[in-house]
């Protein structure tokens, strides 16, 4: 299965919303947090995502669609 590194910028207003939760069963995506930095103002959440290419950029386009602002993360080591 295809994976990919993204990072994810949140909004204030979906801080408190369970969005890979929903990302991971809507879209049956299996998600990996690699760092994550929250506070009452932002979150930032580095994440791997590992699934079929199909549900990848649906699910991307799902978060994009919320507000939530998806760039691509360079893995180091590959």
């Amino acid at each position: 299965m295809p994976k990919r590194m993204i990072t994810l910028i949140y909004p204030q207003a979906l801080i408190k919303e369970p969005v890979i939760y929903r990302l991971a069963r809507e879209f049956k995506l299996i998600p990996n947090i690699r760092r994550a930095r929250v506070t009452e103002q932002a979150g930032e959440v580095m994440l791997e995502l590992d699934g079929e290419e199909e549900a990848l950029n649906k699910g991307i386009a799902y978060l994009a669609g919320l507000g939530i602002r998806v760039e691509p993360t360079p893995e180091k080591g590959r």
